[in-house]
């Protein structure tokens, strides 16, 4: 497989994949993100290190700047529904934490001498 099919191969393969992420944290699926983000993760790096060594011609520009909206809309969207579950995560922990220190600071109530 040529530079440029290889390349053209990895965004059709992205946009689909990040279409499936879109769905899964829209329906807060977010045990099967993780697998699915390892997949992008490592598509990208391919991209990384097979994009510049060839030029795409028009009609590649063209299809691969379709699947790129397609992908950043996708993401986007990810963002709107991961970032507040992020957020609702790390107030836990925080609290957990607390908690933690609390307990370790005074310890239970029913280790007390009576």
């Amino acid at each position: 497989m040529g530079s440029q099919s290889e390349v053209m191969h990895c965004y059709e393969q992205i946009a689909p994949l990040t279409g499936h992420m879109r769905l899964l944290a829209r329906t807060k699926q977010w045990g099967e993100l993780p697998a699915l983000e390892a997949q992008y993760s490592g598509l990208v790096d391919r991209l990384k290190a097979i994009e510049a060594q060839e030029p795409l011609d028009e009609s590649q520009s063209a299809r691969k700047y379709r699947l790129l909206s397609r992908i950043i809309a996708d993401h986007d969207e990810i963002c709107s529904f991961v970032m507040p579950q992020l957020a609702t995560l790390e107030d836990a922990l925080k609290s957990l934490e607390r908690q933690h220190r609390l307990h370790k600071a005074y310890g239970q109530a029913d280790e007390a001498p009576l």
